[in-house]
């Protein structure tokens, strides 16, 4: 089965547009039926997470209490492969070293993807054997069966 990392906004389209795209792609890793791939996350994305549910514009759309958020972070962690995340001060995301971190945990992994809308990671298309692919695309991916297509 092979290994993708979704990005935090992934993560949290998932969790605020049920039945989208970001909930249809979270799903099929085994949440609901059978798993079509292997999520993998690291600390800094579970980090980052924990952060953006923090925000005050998503607790106002969420209502979520402090334990929910903790509950919600625990199934991740219980759900997902958490791998260590590459240590280096190579940077690939240039614009924003930030992002960064999903390349650490997709080579530590060996990931085969990451899905994402961020404008900066899809620009790279292709780093080290990692594809980097929006949510659409993956599912279709899934869809035409990910031997075929990756």
């Amino acid at each position: 089965m092979i290994r993708v990392v979704l990005d935090t906004n992934q993560i949290i389209s998932a969790v605020l547009n049920p039945g989208g795209a970001a909930d249809r792609l979270f799903k099929a890793s085994g949440l609901v039926g059978e798993a079509q791939y292997e999520l993998v996350l690291s600390e800094p994305i579970l980090e980052e997470i924990k952060a953006v549910l923090d925000y005050p514009r998503l607790q106002d759309l969420l209502g979520w209490s402090k334990h929910e958020k903790v509950v919600f972070l625990q199934l991740l962690r219980e759900h997902a492969t958490v791998v260590k995340a590459l240590e280096t001060s190579e940077q690939i995301v240039e614009v924003d070293p930030d992002d960064d971190k999903f390349f650490h945990t997709a080579i530590a992994a060996d990931a085969k993807a990451i899905i994402s809308r961020d404008k900066h990671l899809l620009r790279i298309k292709n780093y080290k054997g990692i594809r980097v692919l929006s949510p659409e695309v993956f599912l279709s991916v899934l869809r035409v069966g990910i031997d075929t297509a990756l």
